[in-house]
């Protein structure tokens, strides 16, 4: 409890023990992400925000970076980007209803990497 009696509560993750060629890792993938956000927006910016799963105001402040608040940013010891799996995909490769261009019905591995994604425990948050 803090000094004036609420409870606080911290956002940052446990510290797990990494070695330095991972967060290099991180840091170059964090790069690579911020500056493929920077260019989609610059492009379009209503598809980018779409794709990138961001509000105006946060596409604004990305757009804003320069290379050094970028390296700054990538710098962080987490993962920027993250996996969205779209249900309609899922359910599609496991019913047989896959989306053009996939053929009438799912392989093998298709349905079996359909299931490993229902399996995530995540997906029930």
């Amino acid at each position: 409890m803090g000094q004036n009696g609420s409870m606080s509560v911290s956002t940052h993750l446990p510290q797990m023990p990494v070695d330095q060629s991972l967060l290099d890792e991180i840091r170059d993938i964090n790069l690579a992400y911020l500056m493929l956000a920077q260019r989609m927006l610059r492009q379009d910016f209503a598809e980018g925000c779409a794709r990138l799963g961001l509000g105006a105001q946060a596409a604004q402040w990305l757009l804003a970076m320069s290379t050094a608040q970028l390296l700054a940013v990538a710098q962080r010891g987490e993962l920027l980007c993250r996996m969205r799996i779209d249900d309609e995909l899922v359910w599609g490769l496991l019913s047989g209803r896959c989306g053009s261009g996939l053929g009438a019905s799912p392989s093998l591995s298709q349905r079996l990497h359909a299931s490993v994604l229902l399996a995530a425990p995540e997906r029930c948050s």
